[in-house]
């Protein structure tokens, strides 16, 4: 008896409903059925979709994209390939890369010469030619657990292989990588045609703790190992030339300076009973830690639940605490105030700020002394640095 679980196209099958074999001698000739599919072909077409849900940070994204990829020589990372996303175009020839927006009908160019430019791609990113890359490691490490068993989809028997090692997740040209996070596992489930030993879905589980809902899923169909090969001309930028105008990148302004005054802003500010505003003067004399913050960013996520400790310590103090979100809506600052529960102000619609201070990322904090100046900047979370200037500033 086999119970199967869809979230939209991600499958789970429940333990003790599969029939799972338990040894890695019975999964090994699977993977190796796959490497010698991933490697038979000289060029290779593809839809996927990709889901991606971090349910404890109220994240949900899907994309989907056609890719294109040929294996070549003159390409550090041995493939050149080009993905259509929507109104998006992506362009990789072995050195440089081109991103064609439709939408604003734009282009631009970078170089990337080494693979090293190219280890972040998002579409390369659990594909199949990630998939190429990371299988022979898996075979060869006899510290990963591999276990084979049947599933069902749509009705339809596939191969099921569950994959995990101590500690490690995959990279796109690294091989095995270390979490370096406690209490965090990444197991993966790769799901296979058995007519074809092609894969149909690759799927990257996060458990944390006893809390097992995360995952980011990949779902390939259309495979395709004889298709049309685009224009020749189509890897090139003079073939679009006449038709985008080249992105013009912001220029960002220089990072704010400790000792500048933060000019005053007015933002929104969530409670549970109304959206309000809140203006920067309201705290002139405190000491004020204006921290930014957007939902997807994972080291945020790891500081939030460390805020309140900084206002219910120092508030008596005169010491103010404000979140800033750049880029999330109210339906966000709901969720969070109900996880979080607040003692200090969560604002929102910050990205403007954000952008006129300089700042490079998220999280990022300014502290204010009693007098509205930058005492100190911080790029990343440190409780420890935070606290320690918090205390100066209060003069502690």
């Amino acid at each position: 008896m086999k119970i199967v679980i869809l979230f939209g196209a991600l499958v789970f099958t429940l333990p003790g409903f599969s029939q799972t074999k338990d040894t890695s001698n019975e999964a090994i000739p699977v993977l190796e059925k796959i490497e010698a599919r991933l490697n038979s072909f000289t060029k290779l077409s593809y839809r996927y979709t990709m889901e991606t849900w971090y349910y404890d940070d109220n994240y949900h994204f899907v994309r989907n994209a056609g890719i294109y990829i040929e294996r070549v020589a003159n390409s550090p990372i041995g493939l050149r390939f080009q993905a259509k996303d929507g109104k998006k175009f992506f362009i990789y020839d072995g050195s440089l890369t081109l991103r064609i927006d439709d939408s604003t009908m734009t282009i631009d160019s970078a170089s990337a010469e080494t693979a090293a430019k190219m280890q972040n791609n998002s579409y390369l990113y659990h594909s199949l030619a990630m998939l190429r890359n990371i299988i022979p490691v898996i075979i060869g490490n006899d510290s990963i657990q591999k276990q084979l068993r049947d599933t069902l989809i749509g009705g339809r028997g596939f191969l099921c292989i569950d994959i995990e090692g101590p500690g490690m997740y995959f990279g796109l040209f690294a091989g095995i990588l270390h979490i370096g996070v406690a209490d965090l596992r990444r197991p993966y489930v790769l799901i296979v045609d058995p007519n074809t030993f092609f894969p149909f879905q690759f799927i990257a589980r996060y458990i944390r703790g006893n809390d097992q809902r995360d995952f980011v899923s990949v779902t390939y169909a259309d495979i395709n190992t004889s298709p049309a090969a685009p224009a020749p001309t189509s890897w090139h930028y003079a073939a679009y030339a006449d038709h985008y105008r080249p992105y013009k990148h912001t220029e960002k302004p220089p990072l704010v300076k400790e000792g500048a005054v933060v000019a005053d802003f007015t933002l929104p500010v969530y409670s549970p009973e109304r959206v309000d505003s809140i203006s920067l003067h309201q705290y002139a004399g405190k000491v004020v830690l204006l921290d930014f913050w957007f939902k997807s960013c994972g080291p945020c996520m790891v500081a939030m639940p460390h805020y309140n400790a900084l206002q219910q310590r120092y508030g008596k103090d005169g010491f103010q605490l404000l979140t800033i979100n750049i880029e999330d809506g109210p339906d966000d600052m709901k969720f969070f105030y109900r996880k979080f529960s607040p003692s200090y102000k969560m604002l929102f619609r910050g990205g403007e700020l954000f952008q006129r201070l300089g700042l490079p990322g998220c999280p990022s904090a300014l502290l204010l002394d009693q007098r509205g100046k930058i005492s100190r900047v911080f790029v990343g979370f440190s409780q420890t640095a935070i606290e320690k200037e918090i205390r100066k500033a209060l003069g502690q």
